[in-house]
C-alpha cells in the first residue's frame, strides 16, 4: 500500500492531478482539536514514557473503551504494531493461525515475521459479505489453530458484521484453547443500526485512536488482554520503539471523552455515510462488491480480467487505488478505494474513478 502511495505521488510530480484512494488516510477530515492539543504538549521537555504507556492515558483509555478492565490489561501503541505484538504473545512459531480472506494484509505479513502457519477463512463468497460458522469450518481441519484473529469492522470490506452473528460462531472456543484476537480499529465508525461488539468472549482487543479521530500520523493505539499477554506486548514495546511518545499520549488522554471527541466522531459519521452513498449512486453498476456500512473504504469489482491490470489501468487514469490481490484471493479481481479524501476533491475524485471504470468495461468486454 506504502508502494501505491509512491507511484501516486510520483504521478503528482510530474504534473498530473491524481484521484487519491489508495490508502486509509484522513485528510477530509481535519480534527482541530487533537491538533491543538499535540500543539499544547509538544511544548513540554520531550521525556521518555513506560513502555506500556503512560497512567493517565491507560485510565481514560479504561473509561472511554473497556470499563471493565483494570491498569494492568492495558498497553498503548501504534495499533499496527500491535497486530505483531498481541499475535507473538500468544503463538510460537509452528502454530496455526486464522486470518480473514479478504484481511488486512498486516496480518499476513505479522504471521509470515512470527514463522506461524496460516489457515484463511472467507469473510466475502459468492457475490456477499458473510462472516462464517468456525465449528463447521473446524471441523474439516487435521490441526486447531491456535489464534483466530476476528477484523471487525473489515478492512478491505467496509463491512460490520452483527455481533450476535460472531458471537454465536465463536462462544465455544475459548474452551477449546483457542486465543481470539478482535480488530476493533473501525468499531466506532458504523454507519447504520449494526451493533458489531462481542463483549462476551474473552479475546484480545486492539483498537486505534488514528482512525476514529482521524490522526494517522499520531500512530497511536491501545489493546486489552490478560496481563501475561500486555506483559509481553509491552515488552515488544521496550525493545522496538521504546514507547509512543510521551506528548502524543498527553493529548490523547485529554482528547479522549471531551464533548469535542464526541461530536468529531458524530460528524465524521454523517459525512462518510454520504460519500458511500455518492459513490454507490455515481460508479457503473455492478462494480460495488459490498455495501458499505463501516470504516472508510470499498472494494470494487474489476471483473475476471481485473485484478492487478484493473489497478494499473486506474492509475493510468489517474486514479490512485489498492490492488485487491494485497488482501487476498477473494479479493483478487478488485481494487479497494478509500473515501476519506480531501471535501473539496471527493466528488471529481468519484466522478474520475466512474469515468476510468466506463473505459475499463469498454476496453474488455
Amino acid at each position: 500500500m506504502f508502494d501505491v502511495l509512491t507511484m501516486a505521488r510520483e504521478r503528482e510530480s510530474r504534473g498530473h492531478y491524481v484521484a487519491r484512494m489508495e490508502i486509509g488516510d484522513t485528510p477530509g477530515f481535519r480534527n482541530n482539536y487533537i491538533h491543538e492539543l499535540v500543539t499544547k504538549y509538544s511544548s513540554s521537555p520531550y521525556r521518555y514514557s513506560p513502555s506500556r504507556g503512560e497512567s493517565v492515558l491507560i485510565s481514560k483509555v479504561i473509561e472511554t473503551q473497556w470499563p471493565r478492565h483494570s491498569e494492568e490489561n492495558v498497553v498503548i501503541g501504534p495499533a499496527n504494531f500491535l497486530i505483531t505484538a498481541a499475535l507473538a504473545s500468544v503463538t510460537s512459531p509452528g502454530d496455526y493461525v486464522f486470518l480473514p480472506d479478504p484481511g488486512f494484509a498486516t496480518y499476513k505479513l505479522s504471521a509470515d515475521f512470527l514463522s506461524l502457519n496460516i489457515i484463511y477463512y472467507p469473510v466475502y463468497v459468492d457475490g456477499y459479505s458473510r462472516f462464517p460458522n468456525f465449528e463447521e469450518i473446524i471441523k474439516t481441519l487435521p490441526v486447531l489453530p491456535k489464534v483466530i484473529i476476528v477484523n471487525n469492522p473489515s478492512n478491505p470490506l467496509g463491512v460490520a458484521f452483527d455481533g450476535r452473528q460472531i458471537l454465536e460462531s465463536l462462544k465455544n472456543f475459548p474452551n477449546l484453547g483457542i486465543q481470539i484476537i478482535f480488530d476493533e480499529t473501525y468499531i466506532n465508525l458504523v454507519y447504520d443500526e449494526t451493533q458489531p461488539k462481542v463483549d462476551e468472549v474473552q479475546a484480545i482487543r486492539l483498537r486505534s485512536f488514528s482512525k476514529e479521530h482521524c490522526a494517522p500520523g499520531l500512530r497511536i493505539g491501545y489493546a486489552v488482554a490478560d496481563p501475561d499477554a500486555t506483559n509481553t506486548m509491552a515488552d515488544m514495546m521496550s525493545l522496538s520503539i521504546s514507547c509512543v511518545p510521551q506528548f502524543i499520549q498527553f493529548a490523547v488522554a485529554e482528547y479522549l471523552g471531551s464533548q469535542e471527541s464526541i461530536s468529531f466522531t458524530q460528524g465524521l459519521k454523517i459525512e462518510m455515510k454520504r460519500r458511500l452513498e455518492y459513490l454507490s449512486n455515481t460508479i457503473p453498476t455492478g462494480h460495488l462488491q459490498t455495501n458499505p456500512n463501516a470504516a472508510f473504504y470499498s472494494l470494487l469489482d474489476m471483473g475476471p480480467r481485473g485484478g492487478d491490470k484493473g489497478f494499473s489501468f486506474l492509475l493510468d487514469k489517474n486514479v490512485s487505488t489498492c490492488p485487491g490481490s494485497k488482501f487476498g484471493q477473494s479479493s483478487k479481481n478488485s481494487v479497494r478505494v478509500s473515501l476519506a479524501g480531501l471535501e473539496e476533491h471527493f466528488e471529481r475524485d468519484i466522478k474520475m474513478l466512474s469515468s476510468a471504470l466506463v473505459d475499463w468495461e469498454s476496453s474488455h468486454n
